[in-house]
């Protein structure tokens, strides 16, 4: 028997906690974050969350700029976080995987990804891990903001403007810090359907970056009609590497700001500030439904006769082989052949039949 559709009720938790951090250059310690990270996904699952998200780039770290805007030894430190960023999937996936099985719980993870096939590049991702410990699929910064652009690779198109992902708690998806300024990259998401939005930021409030990064969840929200799990880090003073205190500027303090948003963009939970914590808040997607009455761009907000958006539905690869070009270029010598007998063809019946 048919019935009406029932909508997941869950508990989400977004983490709000810093990485284990040392003195430049030798800065990441991808083995004990690791374990941190492992921890928090341990306690969250006990607490009953089935969605637990994590901040931008926290496994190993966030590139923070007083880790080497005022050091010399900017090599040693961009190798350093390259040495310790995450290959997906790799031996730190499969150690978040289990630990997400454990949960029985959904992790979006803020990882610095290494690229397994192009040595030297790195990502801004976040790494997506369902609850039998499977890795879901990884997104990838569009663009990179400000200082980021010193270790970061911009996330190609194709699969990677297809990191939705439909689950047994709705269909999450994410966007990473400046992404939540890229309109077509949101509108982008809500048309393939995004339920839940893993909102990931660096969790300093440098530049404004406190207000913006509220509001800017905060208007997804209630413009895409979707709930957001906000994760932002936060590192205690004591935990920093001495170096922060000496080069940080008054405009940049860690802040955090994580929270729980409804599709009105109201908090159902924090922001909480200046913290190390998890912050839980009870989702229901029928609210999801609620708000489409008014503002749907799915639905009667949709004007695609007036306006669209054109994606790229594959990936770009950097080596092409000659062979690939040599029979492209053959086909369209050949299809240019073709039209020219049709033309010819036709010029013949016209000349055929004036006779």
């Amino acid at each position: 028997m048919v019935g009406p559709e029932v909508y997941p009720k869950f508990k989400a938790a977004a983490v709000q906690a810093g990485q284990v951090l040392h003195e430049p250059p030798y800065c990441f310690d991808v083995k004990a974050t690791l374990e941190k990270a492992i921890s928090y996904i341990d306690q969250a699952g006990k607490n009953g969350a089935r969605l637990i998200v994590f901040p931008e780039c926290w496994l190993p770290s966030y590139p923070h700029r007083p880790l080497y805007i005022f050091e010399r030894n900017l090599g040693i430190i961009w190798a350093e976080l390259l040495k310790h960023s995450i290959e997906v999937p790799g031996a730190e996936t499969e150690e978040l995987g289990k630990a997400a099985r454990r949960a029985n719980a959904y992790v979006v993870m803020g990882i610095n990804e290494r690229d397994r096939k192009y040595q030297g590049r790195m990502y801004n991702s976040l790494l997506y891990i369902g609850p039998r410990g499977e890795v879901m699929g990884v997104h990838r910064k569009i663009s990179n903001t400000i200082y980021e652009r010193l270790f970061h690779t911009p996330g190609d198109g194709g699969t990677n403007l297809k990191a939705i992902f439909p689950t047994e708690v709705g269909i999450i998806g994410g966007s990473i810090c400046g992404e939540h300024c890229q309109h077509l990259l949101l509108y982008n998401w809500i048309m393939q359907g995004l339920q839940v939005h893993c909102s990931a930021w660096p969790g300093h409030s440098a530049s404004t970056l406190k207000t913006i990064m509220d509001v800017q969840t905060r208007a997804l929200c209630t413009s895409g009609g979707v709930f957001a799990v906000l994760s932002a880090a936060y590192l205690p003073p004591q935990d920093r590497p001495k170096v922060f205190l000496k080069s940080e500027s008054p405009h940049d303090q860690w802040c955090g700001g994580s929270g729980i948003i409804d599709p009105y963009g109201n908090y159902i939970a924090g922001p909480v500030y200046d913290q190390e914590t998890i912050v839980y808040g009870d989702i229901d997607l029928s609210e999801v439904m609620v708000k489409k009455h008014s503002v749907s761009p799915t639905g009667i907000y949709s004007r695609w006769d007036i306006l669209s958006l054109a994606v790229r539905q594959h990936e770009y690869e950097p080596l092409i082989p000659l062979e690939d070009n040599d029979m492209s270029e053959r086909a369209a010598t050949s299809e240019r052949l073709k039209a020219l007998e049709e033309h010819v063809k036709e010029l013949e019946r016209r000349l055929a039949s004036t006779q």
